[in-house]
């Protein structure tokens, strides 16, 4: 029988959360945030503040992933740990706003590739995919479904390299970049301005989220006892500190001249470094931005597919999508998922309207596996027994993971383009609802088996206990008589 294979390593790992992270939130949204947070260089300051709850929440899934190293990871924790309709629905939205997340990467940040082939002088190119950029979405999408298609170790090999390019581009910028920086060019653009730094704060914090996309490969990753706490803890502090260091490299080379004359608004890390760093250098830092973007691709086809794999194995949906190809890849639920992401590439004018709920669904999920590893010690301890990676504040660090997810929902509620995402949201939600009820008799399965066991052993454990109680009590008063 094919089953899942579990050929994914430390280093791919490693290469999957930092390509999943790593794109237009910190290429694109370091410079363009100044168009609706003008904080100038305390942008700094609000990539550090947005890694601490970043970093808080990615504990909660370091502790939650070896316990469930299974396909669907976010799913199996929510529904096994707190609720299975609550596991449901919050990947069911989750699910679909990866898939919206494809096609919008896919779409909507080409501005770091069009820097490229316009710094290498080829503004035919350049203008070819800004008229054809659905079509050229689609191919990308596409691409990456056979790379799926081929199975996990083709995935990891081709993850892996894009993680070294990347690596090799962002070293660059901050190794040649680094001479440009001066305090008096941090200071001249310093802006401090508390309702300003919150808001920046809460826009970059969406420029960390992605690291949970190996959470819902956990079925696919060896030894994931030890490698996905090792593998989420090591790449979420590198990403912080590469953020921080690429806007510190960024603004410390911007004159106060330079910054005065500069268009935020249509800017991007690589444009902005282009008139610091030598040709060649600036050339190929363009080229790790474009690797940027795409590489967020793959690990979100990745993520989708193992999703409504889980449901699949859990009967929710057709058990059809849990059928795995010779590669050990759950082939249906890629096509599936592929068709639906070409589907809101071709709509993209009318969905993007709605692309809030893309970071509505992501804090609805946070604010679920967060609760669940809140709860998990105390409703579960057999279960918590098997954490591999425990630490003593946990049910602080989810508290505080649990309250910045609502804090954040909250704060995108109040942006002027929210409410259209809102109602996708609890719309998708319903449809979700309604999927789960019409198949509710199916969801007999062996967990929710075990779980009824274990509650009809509990209940028959006190009685046993009661009984006996009673007996000794009567054969206590016999004897007294």
């Amino acid at each position: 029988m094919v089953e899942l294979r579990r050929e994914l390593g430390l280093k791919e790992v490693v290469a999957t959360i930092v390509t999943g992270v790593i794109g237009g939130g910190l290429f694109i949204s370091a410079i363009q945030i100044q168009s609706d947070a003008p904080i100038g260089s305390g942008i700094i300051l609000a990539f550090i503040l947005a890694a601490i709850p970043s970093i808080i929440i990615a504990l909660c899934y370091a502790v939650l992933a070896p316990i469930f190293p299974k396909s669907g990871g976010e799913y199996i924790f929510v529904s096994r740990i707190l609720d299975p309709y609550i596991g449901f629905i919050a990947t069911w939205a989750r699910w679909f706003a990866m898939i919206a997340t494809i096609a919008a990467m896919a779409v909507g940040d080409v501005i770091l590739i069009q820097n490229f082939f316009n710094m290498a002088g080829l503004q035919d190119v350049a203008s070819f995919i800004t008229v054809n950029i659905q079509l050229i979405a689609i191919v990308l999408v596409l691409i990456f479904l056979i790379i799926n298609d081929f199975g996990i170790k083709i995935y990891g090999k081709v993850q892996t390299g894009m993680f070294v390019l990347l690596m090799i581009g962002i070293g660059a910028l901050i190794l040649f970049g680094l001479p440009h920086v001066s305090i008096e060019n941090l200071g001249s653009s310093f802006i401090f301005d508390g309702t300003s730094l919150i808001k920046a704060s809460s826009l970059v914090f969406f420029g960390y989220i992605g690291f949970a996309a190996i959470a819902n490969a956990g079925g696919e990753v060896k030894n994931p006892e030890k490698v996905l706490p090792k593998g989420i803890i090591i790449s979420m502090l590198t990403i912080a500190i590469m953020y921080v260091l690429v806007v510190v490299v960024t603004y410390g080379s911007m004159s106060p001249e330079f910054y005065a004359s500069y268009d935020f608004s249509t800017g991007s890390v690589p444009d902005v470094m282009s008139h610091f760093l030598p040709g060649i250098i600036a050339l190929y830092v363009a080229f790790a931005g474009a690797i940027a973007i795409i590489s967020d691709i793959n690990p979100n086809i990745l993520a989708t597919s193992r999703l409504s794999f889980a449901w699949a194995k859990d009967k929710i949906v057709p058990q059809k999508l849990a059928e795995l190809n010779r590669h050990g890849v759950p082939r249906w639920t890629l096509m599936v998922n592929g068709v639906l992401a070409i589907a809101i590439i071709l709509l993209a004018n009318q969905f993007m309207a709605a692309v809030m709920m893309i970071n509505m669904a992501v804090l609805l999920v946070y604010l679920a596996v967060t609760t669940s590893a809140l709860i998990l010690p105390y409703k579960h301890p057999e279960i918590y027994r098997k954490a591999t990676f425990k630490f003593k504040g946990l049910w602080i660090a989810a508290v505080i993971g649990m309250t910045l997810s609502l804090l954040f929902f909250g704060i995108i509620l109040r942006l002027p383009d929210a409410f259209p995402g809102f109602i996708l949201l609890v719309v998708w939600c319903a449809i979700g609802t309604v999927v789960y009820v019409l198949t509710l008799e199916r969801h007999k399965t062996y967990w929710t088996v075990q779980k009824q066991q274990r509650k009809e052993k509990d209940i028959a454990d006190k009685e046993l206990i009661k009984e006996l109680v009673e007996t000794t009590e009567d054969r206590i008063v016999k004897k007294k008589k």
